[in-house]
């Protein structure tokens, strides 16, 4: 780690997903390697979801929102965690997903401002409609859960929300870490919220053929698509110096981050892995560290055909000695918060001692040149790299690593 960088330090982690409504939660199911899965009973070829069926509070001001209710029920936890944040600068950068825009909503932001012969809208009343003091701009607008986490922290450095996917929330913990690196900010709130079990978000990912009828199965022989999930994370960044001074406990070390694109394609990766490849080397790279230091690698792996064989040949070349899981097949795809809860879940390991394996996986593809692990492996890993992939080969890797060896 250059020397003229400060280090980032976790110290605070509230979770949401299928496993429960904490951190505690996932580490539990990881640990069991348990696939926390539910029937789904509507209209598609569908068997199973991920989703969360612990309570989460409605939120005022965000009642048409579910995936504000996750980041806010996440925040609480993480804050509580990391038993407040202390008196520097603050920052907040979260990765979120689609609106989750209903056919209701639809007609109350548009239809209904149709002219009556068909031919134009009526643009006098969509403007009083859609006025900022009322309700359907912030349906619409992806920052909104950023701006409200930033006005409950108090927080006046740099903010950001990342929209790129399912590499949204790595995306967003690479810019607060890097905030706090430069020297911007003293502590950033980062993370990721997302829920697509809607109509329109399950239909979309059946569309593009891209959910399994099943359960997912991330390296399988006979995989055949994600489980998708919803949920959410938040992590606490501080500066090493501001955490020590304030006395607060460090979970772990974020030591480095790298982003790459593909340019391949809209849905699918390079099949040779070269875009998942760089981001990982450009984050090895950023934590001064070698493929070689790196004792477990969190993949992406979604359980599709093409992009599980991509990753698997990335992984090969960065990192050949290091074993390997997916968390996809206990908690689903969580599209957008993905890179968070598996952040989440790479922390606990570390501070646990254990590397997680892969539920689902029952047949390892022989194409799959990797040492994936099926079940947990009782064996204390030092460094962790987590992959996150999203569509148009948007590509995000964070490296982390155990508190005491890190730092030394």
């Amino acid at each position: 780690m250059c020397a003229a960088l400060r280090p980032v330090v976790v110290t605070g982690i509230g979770v949401v997903s299928s496993a429960g409504s904490s951190y505690g939660d996932l580490l539990e199911s990881l640990r069991h390697n348990h696939a926390a899965v539910s029937p789904y009973d509507g209209p598609l070829p569908l068997s199973r979801v991920a989703s969360v069926n612990a309570h989460i509070a409605p939120l005022v001001g965000f009642e048409d929102d579910r995936k504000a209710w996750l980041a806010m029920a996440a925040l609480d936890e993480a804050i509580d965690d990391a038993d407040g944040l202390g008196h520097g600068r603050r920052s907040v950068f979260l990765g979120t997903g689609l609106s989750s825009v209903t056919p209701l909503e639809l007609e109350q932001d548009a239809y209904t401002h149709i002219l009556a012969d068909g031919s134009d809208f009526d643009r006098a009343s969509m403007l009083r409609d859609l006025a900022f003091d009322r309700v359907a701009p912030g349906r619409h607008d992806p920052a909104r859960v950023t701006t409200e986490v930033a006005r409950r922290v108090q927080a006046a450095g740099p903010c950001g929300t990342s929209f790129s996917a399912c590499a949204a929330a790595a995306q967003a913990i690479a810019e607060g870490f890097r905030a706090i690196r430069r020297g911007e900010a003293d502590v950033a709130i980062v993370g990721g919220h997302d829920s697509m079990l809607h109509p329109f978000g399950l239909l979309s990912f059946v569309v593009l053929g891209a959910l399994s009828p099943g359960l997912g199965r991330p390296f399988d022989r006979n995989r055949d698509g994600f489980l998708i999930g919803e949920g959410a994370a938040i992590l606490v960044l501080e500066s090493e110096s501001h955490a020590r001074k304030r006395g607060a406990r460090i979970r772990a070390v974020l030591m480095g981050a790298g982003t790459s694109v593909d340019g391949h394609a809209a849905t699918a990766p390079q099949p040779d892995g070269l875009g998942a490849e760089a981001a990982m080397r450009a984050a090895l790279v950023d934590a001064g560290l070698v493929g070689s230091d790196v004792d477990h690698v969190n993949a992406h792996a979604t359980a599709t055909p093409v992009g599980d064989v991509a990753e698997a040949a990335a992984i090969a070349r960065v990192t050949p000695g290091a074993t390997v899981s997916s968390f996809k097949g206990a908690i689903g795809h969580t599209i957008a918060a993905a890179g968070a809860i598996e952040a989440a879940g790479c922390i606990g390991a570390l501070e646990c001692g254990f590397m997680p394996g892969t539920a689902g996986l029952i047949e390892q593809d022989p194409s799959v040149k990797i040492d994936v692990l099926m079940n947990p492996m009782q064996r204390p890993p030092s460094v962790m790299v987590s992959n996150s992939f999203g569509f148009g080969g948007q590509n995000a890797a964070l490296v982390f690593g155990h508190a005491e060896v890190a730092l030394g």
